[in-house]
């Protein structure tokens, strides 16, 4: 079982591109936390990416960096200039090209339900760098990253759907990138999946959510004993077995109230509860609203979709 595919068709992504920018320094753009997954693509000149957190990260022609929970960032032409807020920084009609050091920049958000991000986004670092270096060497991600940058250049039919489409193919080759240069040196969700213990217990959660798992019998599955088991589930996806368990059902719970009109108990015993009321309960502790609000609230990308229009900068 493919638990990477499995999670990204529970949770679906909706990329918006912000801006396509062409600028001249002095310039820089502060993006606070953010409700989604931020990407930027250098495809001219260079620029600074700083956290406060963090030492300033130079992004060079041809880079990408993703910043999978949308922490609060800065982009700069210099790491002394300053910053004006996204929002401001979209809003300008245009930017002076003074002659000084010219950058071209392509940045955007992969929209989300926040509640449905756990675990595999806390499993990344804060910031996610591919050099152009690393791109080149991919051939797939080199291809789908110019398929897509052309694409963005013209207008043609079938347009919007082949981006949304080449968007969701880039996020899947820089996860997988990712995880074959760097995962085994950050435990996590991700380091799990080739773990041969773990990945066996999680394979058993996805595939059969509704089946009432215990520690022993998700052991059991590992091949571990209880203890050993617990333990290093732990350790590796920083919450215990049965927590994972219950994170994942109300995950797919919450994607059969949106895409299907399955009643709230049939939803309930699709994902292992007896009852409505206790299938309820669990789920307002997890989304903080009761699923019939859940369900009938505009969705979140939607929603976030709506507030961020795709704007064209040059």
């Amino acid at each position: 079982m493919d638990l990477l595919t499995d999670w990204l068709q529970e949770i679906g992504t909706n990329a918006v591109v912000l801006c396509r920018s062409r600028v001249s320094a002095p310039w820089g753009m502060r993006i606070s936390t953010q409700d989604g997954i931020m990407f930027h693509i250098m495809t001219e000149g260079s620029c600074w990416l700083c956290r406060s957190t963090d030492p300033p990260l130079r992004l060079l022609k041809g880079d990408l960096v993703l910043v999978p929970r949308g922490l609060d960032h800065e982009l700069l032409d210099n790491p002394n200039s300053s910053s004006i807020p996204l929002d401001d920084f979209l809003a300008q009609p245009s930017f002076p090209l003074n002659g000084n050091a010219m950058a071209t920049l392509i940045c955007g958000v992969y929209l989300t339900d926040a509640n449905l991000i756990h675990p595999m986004l806390h499993a990344l670092p804060p910031v996610i760098h591919l050099p152009a270096s690393t791109i080149s060497a991919n051939p797939s991600l080199t291809s789908t990253l110019s398929l897509l940058i052309s694409e963005l250049d013209q207008s043609a039919l079938g347009g919007k759907t082949l981006i949304q489409h080449l968007f969701d193919s880039l996020f899947i080759y820089i996860l997988r990138t990712w995880t074959e240069e760097t995962a085994a040196d950050h435990p996590g969700w991700i380091s799990a999946l080739k773990d041969p213990y773990l990945s066996k217990a999680l394979a058993k959660i996805h595939a059969e959510p509704s089946h009432a798992w215990t520690v022993q019998s998700l052991a059991n599955e590992a091949g571990l004993s209880r203890a050993a088991f617990a333990r290093q589930f732990a350790q590796q996806l920083g919450e215990p077995p049965l927590g994972y368990l219950t994170r994942w059902r109300m995950i797919v719970a919450a994607r059969l109230m949106l895409n299907t009109k399955a009643s709230l108990a049939e939803v309930a015993e699709h994902v292992g509860y007896e009852s409505e009321f206790a299938f309820s309960r669990a789920f307002k502790r997890s989304h903080g609203v009761a699923p019939t609000r859940y369900r009938n609230a505009p969705c979140p990308r939607e929603t976030n979709a709506t507030a961020k229009k795709p704007i064209q900068l040059f």
